[in-house]
């Protein structure tokens, strides 16, 4: 089990910035770490980690990861949040899977996110037809 310390993930802007994501709580069933750098709490950009165990008839394992990006406003002085982005991944790994089957989907996982069309679908919002 690895033990809960800050995540450092860059950015996406022209010149990337390293994002500081740091623990605010841990459990192996959600673990919820925050940048606080929005300096109020309804400003607050999250990643919340899960790990799910199979158990009795349940045959698989569940990864979770979530990220949510508000976006605050400042109107006649008072902050809200004008919208959040968010993303979820639920990773689904069945008890009989190996450590190379897994790595298998991590990395297919991975390498679809950095594939043009793929990009193009979910950041730019350009379909696929």
């Amino acid at each position: 089990m690895a033990t809960a310390a800050s995540i450092v993930i860059n950015d996406g802007q022209a010149t990337p910035v390293a994002v500081t994501f740091g623990p605010e709580a841990v459990a192996p069933a959600l673990s919820s770490f925050s940048d606080k750098t929005a300096g109020v709490p309804l400003g607050y950009r999250r990643m919340k980690v899960s790990t799910t165990f199979a158990s009795g008839k349940n045959v698989v394992n569940r990864g979770k990861l979530a990220i949510e990006l508000p976006v605050v406003q400042t109107v006649n002085g008072i902050q809200s949040v004008a919208y959040t982005l968010r993303a979820n991944v639920d990773v689904i790994l069945p008890q009989a899977s190996t450590d190379a089957n897994r790595k298998d989907l991590y990395a297919f996982l991975k390498n679809a996110l950095g594939h043009a069309l793929v990009t193009g679908a979910l950041r730019d919002l350009d379909p696929i037809f």
